[in-house]
């Protein structure tokens, strides 16, 4: 009876992660003066993408980075078009 119960999980747990997309698309806006920031956000995607345990890793992400000048508002706004990419 254990087994079929083990069985039985292993099972509904394969089914419910079926619903997930298998990439997931992200975003990063950062000024053009902070580039550790933009360092780390790329060295963390790919330290997740790397990952060879597919329990911790069930989906692989994809990034896009946009630089921005804090001084030109005409940057900052366009900076808007991911948020349709995105939604």
């Amino acid at each position: 009876m254990a087994q079929k119960c083990v069985l039985f999980l292993l099972w509904l747990s394969g089914r419910s992660l079926a619903g997930f997309p298998n990439q997931i698309n992200i975003g990063g806006l950062f000024m053009r003066s902070t580039v550790q920031e933009h360092s780390a956000f790329r060295f963390a995607v790919q330290l997740y993408n790397t990952n060879q345990n597919t329990t911790e890793k069930p989906f692989h992400l994809n990034y896009n980075v946009d630089n921005l000048e804090s001084s030109n508002s005409f940057s900052v706004t366009h900076a808007c078009k991911y948020r349709a990419v995105f939604n």
